[in-house]
């Protein structure tokens, strides 16, 4: 293959998106984890598209042999499966029970059904041009045959309205991921405590490229077709577009360890509420027919009590209801009610005040800040900080100046 500028800098991100797809096959079939699968297919899929002008940029176009006829017969953009497989990709990837069925084959049926075209050229031309009538190519330099030259000239209609579909329908997707990562992250403070490692942000910055650049590609050609005349190297920047969002997503992607999400199961969405208004509002009912959930939320504060089971930087809210023999949502319930707030925040004020007790002591003055919360539960210096602001009103450093001694407004348990 010719390498040039263009053809260069496409290869990029198509080398990397080949690399990590294979990579993680192998890894889903050593795994068993159907996001790898799915993470794989969005790679290649999108692999498939940039390679059709890198091939170009790199001559097979001219080469008037058996390279020529490969891209007149290979179906390059299948970009109608990507939002599909994104959000199913997002949805196995924060649940470890998620399973493929057979309806969700719907979702692909429009990529399937614009495969058609392109199955009907290769059938005419390979099986009944060359093998039953046995005629030979004849256009193009000998390298198409009679079904090929028509989808050439005649027949761009079907990639038009298969163009129009997929940007409707790829920003469609997009947005829906968007909103279950965000019922995600709602379930991460419900049943969580330390969430920063599964908050995904780079997967959800990921979603917002892809948005981004599906909208900006929408704009171009939109522009190419009112005001000028499209040309291969006009069309080149959404390419090369797509081939920088392929390397961030093998990144992305083989980044996302079995490790980090296994046990996830976030299998409905929760409401989407505020982060900050989860705190402050109780998410149950308060009326007089309510249940009583105070002696549960008795026995959730002696067994952390007892057992100090927020020192454990991994703790769930399934844990702790497994230990008191109830269930996650009765437990969420009772911790809403009696404490105002959700799990997250109840668990990182006890941790703050086991803290802050360590500073009460003096062990501030013997071991650093970070080292004393890393002891008492969190898992992170971001992390800290930010419940400890939340819990005290001032940093960590500036409560440790102050000695501990005022109110910080105890967490109620």
């Amino acid at each position: 293959m010719y390498i040039n500028l263009y053809s260069g800098l496409l290869l990029i991100g198509f080398t990397q998106a080949i690399v990590v797809a294979v990579l993680l096959l192998l890894r889903a079939r050593r795994e068993g984890r159907l996001a790898d699968t799915l993470a794989a297919g969005i790679l290649l899929c999108g692999a498939f598209y940039v390679a059709q002008w890198m091939l170009g940029f790199g001559n097979w176009y001219d080469s008037h042999d058996w390279r020529t006829t490969l891209m007149f017969y290979v179906k390059w953009a299948n970009l109608t499966a990507i939002g599909p497989l994104i959000w199913f990709y997002f949805r196995a990837l924060v649940n470890t029970d998620f399973t493929w069925k057979r309806r969700y084959w719907w979702h692909l049926l429009p990529a399937a059904l614009f495969l058609m075209p392109k199955l009907f050229v290769i059938t005419y031309d390979w099986i009944y041009w060359l093998g039953i009538a046995g005629e030979s190519f004849t256009d193009f330099y000998d390298t198409r045959g009679p079904a090929a030259e028509w989808e050439n000239s005649g027949g761009d209609i079907i990639s038009e309205v298969e163009n129009i579909f997929f940007r409707i329908q790829v920003i469609v997707y997009l947005i829906l991921t968007l909103k279950t990562y965000r019922s995600f992250r709602a379930f991460l403070q419900r049943e969580m405590t330390n969430t920063a490692p599964l908050e995904m942000r780079g997967l959800r910055n990921l979603v917002y490229l892809f948005l981004i650049g599906m909208s900006m590609t929408i704009l171009l050609d939109t522009s190419a077709e009112l005001f000028g005349e499209a040309t291969y190297v006009a069309a080149w920047p959404k390419y090369l577009s797509m081939s920088v969002l392929l390397f961030v997503a093998g990144l992305q992607f083989y980044g996302l360890t079995p490790q980090l999400t296994t046990g996830l199961r976030f299998e409905r969405p929760v409401p989407e509420v505020d982060e900050m208004d989860t705190a402050a509002s109780p998410l149950v009912d308060s009326s007089p027919d309510a249940p009583d959930f105070a002696p549960l939320a008795a026995q959730l504060a002696e067994q952390l009590s007892t057992g100090h089971d927020y020192l454990d930087p991994n703790l769930r809210l399934g844990d702790l209801a497994e230990k008191l023999g109830t269930n996650s949502s009765l437990l969420s319930k009772a911790i809403n009610r009696e404490a105002g707030k959700n799990f997250n925040d109840y668990i990182n004020a006890l941790r703050c005040e086991a803290f802050l007790e360590r500073v009460r002591r003096g062990d501030h003055e013997r071991h650093t800040l970070l080292s004393l919360a890393l002891d008492c539960g969190f898992n992170s210096k971001s992390t800290f900080n930010r419940a400890f602001r939340k819990y005290a009103g001032m940093s960590p450093a500036e409560a440790t100046k102050k000695g501990a001694d005022h109110d910080l407004g105890r967490p109620k348990t």
